[in-house]
């Protein structure tokens, strides 16, 4: 009886296991707005790109949040207001996303805690519509690409980290 109790429990809390989380989902006091934030999340981590996600819900708008540091880390570079991100997905599709503002580097900018923090980085906002939500819930994210002031840099996601990218879009769609 008591393994059949502890499979079941292990059973029904799979779903709230997962180390994503909504760390915001408050009405704003002044504005009236709903607002979802997930935790971060790392999506993929290298020589070439680290980089982290979350996301943003302020009433319908969806905004995903790219952090990253690149094999430039040492290097000042900017990411232009409609600068594409490139997500392809293990069949091959790829979504393209833009960036909402200009960036530039800042140091830490890309980072979400003290690994990395005195490296330069940029943190990308994207407005995300209902149908690129989707898919970015439905498939799986295999590799990203970013272009930058000097060029491109591009790694691949690993299925775990695709899979927790994923999880973060389920907590607030």
């Amino acid at each position: 009886m008591k393994y059949f109790i502890l499979i079941l429990l292990l059973i029904t809390s799979t779903h709230y296991t997962f180390g994503q989380k909504l760390i915001t989902n408050e009405i704003d006091e002044f504005t009236g707005k709903t607002v979802l934030e997930t935790s971060w999340e790392i999506l993929n981590r290298g020589s070439k790109l680290n980089s982290y996600v979350r996301y943003r819900k302020v009433d319908d708008s969806v905004y995903l949040i790219f952090r990253m540091t690149s094999g430039m880390a040492r290097k000042v570079y900017s990411v232009d207001e409609g600068e594409v991100l490139f997500m392809k997905f293990s069949d091959d599709e790829i979504l393209k996303i833009s960036n909402s503002q200009y960036q530039i580097t800042t140091t830490g900018g890309g980072t979400i805690g003290l690994l990395g923090s005195n490296g330069l980085g940029v943190e990308l906002i994207c407005e995300i519509d209902k149908e690129t939500l989707s898919k970015l819930e439905e498939k799986t994210l295999a590799k990203v690409r970013v272009y930058t002031s000097e060029g491109y840099t591009e790694a691949e996601v690993n299925k775990k980290n695709a899979g927790k990218f994923k999880n973060l879009v389920r907590l607030i769609n």
